[in-house]
């Protein structure tokens, strides 16, 4: 425990923030400088890679949810083991030596996820304080649940830290395999004054689609062009937005477990397509996902806030498509990614994590319970020494 009351009375710690997403294409590793100020928390500095699985690994990560207990008992060692592979390789690639790191925040990968029930994500943190000699905190949405609430979306703590504005209602918008928003009201001084949500599906369904199309050559719908080569099939997209989750009330949190293969494979069977109609499929989830996010807007948000900014990062902004739609549906408001603010897209998630796992040592709250329907603000993660 003297590690841990060590990093508990500084000011500033070094750490490595570690997530792979419900895409389940890669692993984000971020390595960031953060420091403890009058009870907030600031970035100074963060070095990023990301780096993709292999296809036979990515694979094997979307038949998990399926798995028996011995499959997701060993997984949980041979995820972490890989994790050790990646940040070894992160290090050399860097220059950086593992006595540079004071801590480690590793959100694992989700394998299932029961909105206010329970979450289960694997990769061992034993193995990762074993191999570095550094402690770990792991395991970041349980405490949540087990204060009533929905232990996601997390990384509204780090989008109130990073982009609140006195002047502006800020959208801060994360397109991944799920997609989700902060909705940061102007002047907002305190974390409990955000709001936040998981809107439906980022990229999961698009990238489902895509590699059943290509026969696995393809995992996702580079620049947008099948997509393109589509044209929106209004009746798919009306049945899917009468999805009931689209419609749900607050607070709400989701994963692959309803916007994954069961959900697409129900859609290819309701409305019979055949694989040279795939590019009209893809074409509307693309679509789908900007309504979704829309919707939620317009449902809980849009008679109180005008948004005068969007702030978006993840996987779907290199989509154009998508952009595109996200444009048409907030004419008058300003897009911009989170690149623009210092904060580069692709490292945001893993940004959060150690942020969380920082926050953790400190004895900061991390789950904001005006959005996650939680009981009271807890401190998340477990930490293995």
């Amino acid at each position: 425990m003297s590690s841990i009351w060590k990093l508990h009375q500084e000011t500033d710690l070094n750490v490595l923030g570690l997530m792979s997403g419900t895409s389940m294409d890669g692993l984000d590793i971020c390595l960031v400088k953060i420091a403890k100020n009058c009870g907030t928390m600031t970035v100074s500095e963060y070095r990023f890679s990301e780096y993709a699985y292999s296809a036979e690994f990515k694979a094997w990560l979307h038949r998990l949810p399926e798995a028996n207990a011995e499959s997701l008992c060993q997984a949980n060692f041979t995820i972490s083991e890989t994790y050790v592979e990646l940040i070894n390789r992160f290090l050399r690639e860097q220059k950086i030596s593992g006595r540079e790191i004071d801590l480690i925040g590793s959100h694992g990968q989700t394998i299932w996820h029961v909105h206010r029930h329970s979450t289960l994500q694997l990769g061992e943190a034993a193995v990762l304080a074993e191999a570095f000699n550094i402690p770990v905190v792991s395991d970041f949405r349980v405490r949540d649940i087990a204060a009533g609430g929905s232990g996601a979306p997390l990384v509204p703590f780090m989008d109130f830290l990073l982009f609140r504005n006195v002047k502006k209602n800020r959208l801060v918008l994360n397109i991944g395999g799920i997609a989700n928003f902060t909705l940061i009201p102007a002047g907002a001084m305190r974390v409990d004054e955000i709001y936040a949500l998981d809107t439906g599906p980022g990229n999961s369904l698009i990238d489902l689609a895509v590699a059943m199309y290509t026969g696995g050559a393809q995992t996702f719908d580079r620049d947008g062009k099948i997509a393109r080569a589509g044209r929106i099939r209004q009746d798919i997209l009306s049945y899917l937005m009468e999805h009931s989750y689209i419609h749900a009330g607050l607070p709400k949190s989701t994963g692959r477990e309803v916007f994954g293969k069961k959900m697409l494979t129900e859609i290819i069977t309701r409305f019979e397509l055949k694989k040279p109609e795939f590019p009209d499929l893809i074409a509307t989830l693309t679509r789908f996902t900007a309504a979704a996010i829309y919707a939620n807007y317009q449902q809980f948000f849009a008679n109180k806030f005008t948004i005068a900014e969007i702030i978006a990062s993840g996987g779907g902004i290199e989509n154009p498509v998508m952009m595109e739609h996200l444009k048409a549906y907030f004419p008058a408001v300003s897009v911009k990614r989170s690149d623009d603010y210092g904060v580069k897209s692709a490292a945001k998630e893993a940004l959060i994590f150690a942020l969380l796992a920082a926050a953790a040592v400190w004895g900061i709250p991390g789950n904001v319970p005006n959005v996650t329907g939680a009981k009271h603000a807890v401190v998340l993660g477990k930490i293995s020494l």
